[in-house]
């Protein structure tokens, strides 16, 4: 009987080798055999879907038979390499990402034209290194040009804003830190080369988060930073420099709070506030002057988990912010499970996780709404940490319930993705995603029309 097989299997790679101009499945490595790993290998993919049509049998039972009949030199049988097939994205860092620097942990990034050339380059926000400008060539190409253009200075970066403080037309940064609470503000000279002027931002504290708006509609960009306690908002002077209006404009919190987003929650008009807490999260309304009031029980089931981002976005399409919250379980305290909350409209939420959110205790540390199908609907990007599955792709049917897809997504990768920044950056009409590693390198991916 097994020589009956493997005469069998024989037939079937001969057959094959005629059909696919002599590329074979299963090769007996021979020692002294010239041929590559990847000539044994070089499969087109077109050519066996003709195969399976004209002779009828399954890929899968091609692939059975053909390794039993190479089974009596199975210690040098080299085995077909994984093949990441028609995948809309495709991993091109070794390429395209230019750094020496990116291997560190980039904790968030910003995507902003720095030099103003008509391009996209990124801001990484890096812990306790030295923080990072990559520079985009036009092609997408991503090339570190972070010593000639920023001061040399380390401090434990968190997060980043970007906008024109100062009001010269160009782009200033503000980082804010956790550890060493050191917050950072860059002036832009024009050219995209930064000096630092921290002396601009009159308060310091175990920051984690920092988001910009114009808060009380005088037409300068604004900074709301989360921190291990009380948080901040400071106003714009209109030069650039900051005025702590804290404790006229925001309630006060005992809480750490992790992540901040900004958004019209009850369509009033003006911009309110979700905190992302350790404990307890909160809503707090805008009066419509910059001045805000926590209404966090009337607005918000009590969910007391162990958040680290939060996210708004509408995800059923019915003109209204819907709410998703990234949860850990980080020394024993919180269920790591996402939450879904969804909006009636008027600000007030209901959780929706078990029926619309696959159940997961991946301990997510970077969440994002993002239409990554184009079909007009908010998917779901997740970015998870030492418990698992490293990133999730959760496509929206339409109605806002979530499926996990990555394996239709994404290539293998291997990493911790603490940020995610979606954009064109080649310039082909596709999006482009750029994921921070957290102990490890950074990844970029292009989209493909594939």
């Amino acid at each position: 009987m097994p020589a009956l097989i493997r005469g069998v299997s024989y037939v079937l790679v001969i057959i094959l080798k005629v059909e696919i101009s002599q590329n074979i499945f299963c090769y007996p490595h021979q020692k002294g055999n010239s041929m590559s790993k990847n000539a044994l290998f070089d499969i087109e993919l077109s050519k066996i879907k003709m195969i399976k049509q004209k002779i009828m049998l399954g890929s899968a039972f091609v692939f059975i038979i053909s390794t039993i009949g190479c089974a009596k030199d199975s210690e040098n049988v080299m085995q077909p390499p994984d093949m990441e097939i028609d995948k809309p994205f495709l991993d091109v860092t070794d390429t395209h990402l230019i750094s020496n620097t990116t291997g560190q942990n980039s904790m968030d990034a910003a995507v902003v034209d720095i030099d103003a050339d008509g391009d996209l380059d990124i801001i990484l926000a890096i812990e306790f290194g030295k923080n990072v400008i990559l520079i985009n060539d036009g092609t997408g190409r991503l090339v570190d040009e972070s010593d000639t253009r920023f001061p040399n200075a380390n401090h434990d970066s968190e997060d980043i804003a970007v906008a024109d403080f100062d009001g010269d037309n160009d782009i200033d940064i503000v980082f804010v830190s956790e550890d060493d609470q050191t917050n950072e503000f860059y002036v832009n000279n024009g050219s995209g080369q930064f000096t630092s002027d921290g002396s601009r931002i009159p308060v310091s504290g175990t920051s984690n988060a920092v988001e910009t708006a114009d808060l009380n509609d005088d037409g300068f960009n604004d900074l709301i930073i989360g921190n291990g306690g009380q948080n901040y908002i400071l106003i714009n002077d209109g030069t650039g420099s900051f005025i702590n209006e804290t404790s006229t404009r925001l309630p006060s919190n005992v809480y750490t709070t992790q992540d901040i987003d900004l958004g019209d929650i009850d369509n009033d008009g003006d911009l309110d506030i979700i905190e992302g807490n350790e404990m307890f999260n909160r809503i707090l309304v805008n009066n419509g002057s910059g001045i805000f009031t926590d209404e966090t029980l009337s607005r918000l089931p009590n969910v007391n988990d162990q958040t680290r981002e939060v996210d708004l976005g509408d995800i059923d399409n019915d003109g209204d912010l819907d709410i998703i919250f990234a949860n850990v379980d980080f020394g024993g305290f919180g269920d790591p499970q996402n939450r879904l909350l969804e909006n009636d409209g008027t600000g007030i939420f209901t959780e929706i996780t078990t029926s619309n959110l696959p159940e997961s205790s991946f301990r997510t540390v970077d969440i994002d709404f993002t239409d990554i199908n184009g079909d007009g609907f908010l998917d779901i990007l997740s970015g998870n940490r030492w418990n698992g599955t490293s990133h999730l792709v959760l496509i929206n049917d339409g109605t806002g319930s979530f499926s996990d897809q990555t394996n239709d997504f994404f290539p293998k990768m291997n990493i911790y993705t603490f940020d995610y920044q979606v954009a064109d950056f080649n310039k082909d009409g596709l999006n482009d995603i750029y994921m921070c590693g957290f102990q490890g390198a950074d990844l970029l991916l292009f989209g493909s029309s594939q």
